[in-house]
């Protein structure tokens, strides 16, 4: 049978962890605390890493980056899948909003802005 006095101890060392780690938690960010409050779940709850997790992810951008052409052909068109869709989509999306301008007879007058 414990003593009065361990008992106390028990408890008030009990009571001075707890303290200490709100004390703990208090101090930190949001950002800090939420990294915190999941590491304390996995390790008390034993969470396994999915297969999933470990797969390369291949994002839009990735796939741009790999298939934009400046200038494209009728056989780049020609490939139905995925990727070359949304490398399609892409160029005709540039291509409306920056058309190029080759008009041999376009002149800009800057004398309006050296004469004013």
């Amino acid at each position: 049978m414990a003593s009065f006095g361990s008992l106390k101890q028990a408890i008030f060392d009990k009571q001075a962890r707890t303290q200490q780690y709100q004390d703990h938690i208090r101090g930190l960010n949001a950002y800090d605390r939420h990294k915190r409050f999941l590491n304390d779940y996995v390790g008390y709850y034993g969470g396994e890493k999915s297969s999933r997790d470990a797969l390369p992810v291949k994002t839009d951008q990735d796939t741009l980056r790999e298939g934009y052409r400046f200038i494209r052909s009728e056989e780049d068109d020609m490939n139905p899948s995925w990727e070359q869709r949304l490398v399609k989509r892409y160029y005709d999306k540039l291509f409306k909003e920056y058309p190029l301008q080759c008009d041999p007879y376009f002149i800009l007058d800057f004398s309006i802005f050296f004469f004013s």
